[in-house]
């Protein structure tokens, strides 16, 4: 078997210093040496905060995989002006000289974090600490392991469904500069269930992800939404089983998380303005925190006026969320409450913040990974085959807590023109998630580019990126 060099920052002294006030305000700030990193369970907290601290950057899913690049991938928002770089983006032109380092340093920065959580790993191993707390933060590491290298593989690899022989990624299991073994795609899926069903054993009763959780003994065990919770897991191993194609496996773990009714519950429409960002309680299964993002998103978004001038979002919004079909008892929320209409076809995207007040009021206090409405999306789509009455019924929950009618029958009366509904929901639903671009990727469909009607052919070389070319040049061949 091949093994590939993993290009990444590895800090070989230990888990990151950490100072704070309250656990949620920390920022990696130095190095420290291993043994006083863990000689105490706070030495674990940190260095687990370093991880989740080092997720929230901008390079990761503080922008690029999220709102930033990969949405752009998407079509959902382009800075449409000649004197900037996103019409590489959008074009899917990768060897571009200002795209490549974008890929380049995320493949770097994700395995940079997959090295913190093997550090911490390899110390749980050997710890001569008594605590119970332990096995959460065992439990939140090969969780966090697991939906690290699931992003790699749906970026850097073909889709499971269509080539389940292809070339996966290199699976990182230790804390070291070594060569790290490449698995084809199969064997990456393989070892992503792995981590995660030993996630779902030491999580197991982690029940709540309330900020008053009964069952925290420390600030560490509270506000669970933003750890790799148990219901994270669970709904991290829907979103797998769904790429793989294992329809009923999908269903069992999303449907989990949807009958946790003390944790999660659609929000009325009426209430939506609660849902639609960080921290979305009640539909928020798994998000970070960070406090850092509000200036990087006003200036994107809002800081310029003009055509051109911003990060603006695709032209065809009122198709997208058939706008034409609106009335009193038949208008999806999300359209004003994502949208705001700039001139003709020009849109500003105001999900996470709507003007320069919100910078002080209101200011953006995390990114949302993973939400409740995915999970309808996977089992309405995962019960299809069997029950298209019960799929249909699911997507309608969805569509009823945005204020829509129920989707008519000729919209869905085949698996095709259901399959086409359910993407066109996903981009109703998630833009600046990072998620539209899997969506298309998984759907294998046609579709339209983010300006203009022309339409772009699905394909290898637009779903797959380029590896870092140093990881091609030193690994083992």
């Amino acid at each position: 078997m091949k093994k590939i060099f993993i290009l990444s920052i590895i800090i070989l002294s230990g888990a990151m210093c950490i100072s704070c006030e309250k656990f949620l305000d920390v920022q990696p700030t130095g190095t420290l040496t291993e043994d006083v990193a863990f000689r105490d369970i706070q030495g674990f907290h940190d260095a687990m905060y370093g991880a989740y601290a080092a997720m929230a950057k901008p390079h990761l899913y503080g922008e690029n995989l999220s709102y930033g690049f990969v949405d752009k991938l998407g079509q959902l928002f382009i800075f449409d002006n000649s004197e900037e770089n996103d019409r590489y983006i959008v074009n899917f032109e990768y060897e571009h000289k200002a795209v490549r380092p974008i890929s380049d340093t995320i493949w770097a920065g994700q395995y940079t974090v997959i090295s913190y959580l093997n550090n911490v790993l390899e110390h749980l191993k050997t710890t001569p600490i008594k605590h119970a707390e332990l096995k959460l933060i065992e439990g939140e590491a090969h969780a966090l392991r697991a939906f690290l290298h699931y992003d790699m593989v749906r970026l850097f690899a073909d889709d499971y469904r269509r080539k389940p022989d292809a070339r996966g990624i290199p699976y990182a299991y230790t804390f070291d500069l070594n060569n790290k073994k490449l698995f084809s795609l199969a064997e990456t899926y393989k070892n992503i269930l792995s981590d995660l069903s030993i996630a779902e054993k030491l999580l197991d009763n982690d029940n709540s992800i309330s900020a008053n959780s009964p069952s925290a003994s420390s600030i560490y065990g509270k506000e669970r939404y933003v750890h790799c919770n148990k219901f994270a897991v669970k709904a991290i191993k829907a979103r797998v089983y769904h790429s793989m194609g294992n329809a009923d496996s999908a269903a069992f773990y999303a449907r989990q998380v949807i009958d946790s009714k003390t944790n999660f519950a659609l929000e009325d429409f009426s209430l939506f303005n609660k849902v639609k960002r960080f921290p979305a309680p009640k539909e928020l299964i798994f998000g970070l925190y960070t406090t850092r993002l509000t200036d990087n998103i006003f200036n994107l978004f809002l800081a310029k006026s003009g055509a051109g001038n911003f990060t603006q979002a695709r032209t065809d919004l009122g198709k997208l969320y058939e706008t034409g079909t609106f009335t009193a008892q038949n208008t999806d929320v999300r359209y004003s409450a994502f949208y705001k209409e700039d001139g003709w076809q020009t849109f500003r995207f105001i999900r996470f913040l709507s003007n320069e007040a919100e910078i002080k009021d209101n200011p953006v206090t995390g990114i949302g990974l993973i939400r409740l409405p995915e999970m309808y999306y996977i089992l309405s789509e995962s019960v299809y085959d069997k029950n298209k009455t019960d799929a249909i019924a699911l997507l309608n929950e969805v569509r009823k807590s945005r204020g829509l009618q129920p989707v008519s029958d000729e919209k869905v009366n085949t698996k095709e023109a259901f399959e086409t509904e359910m993407m066109r929901e996903r981009m109703r639903e998630m833009p600046g998630e990072g998620q539209v671009f899997f969506a298309l990727k998984y759907y294998n469909k046609s579709f339209t580019k983010a300006k203009g009607q022309a339409e772009i052919t699905p394909s290898s070389e637009i779903f797959v990126l380029p590896w870092p070319q140093k990881e091609l040049d030193f690994g083992n061949k």
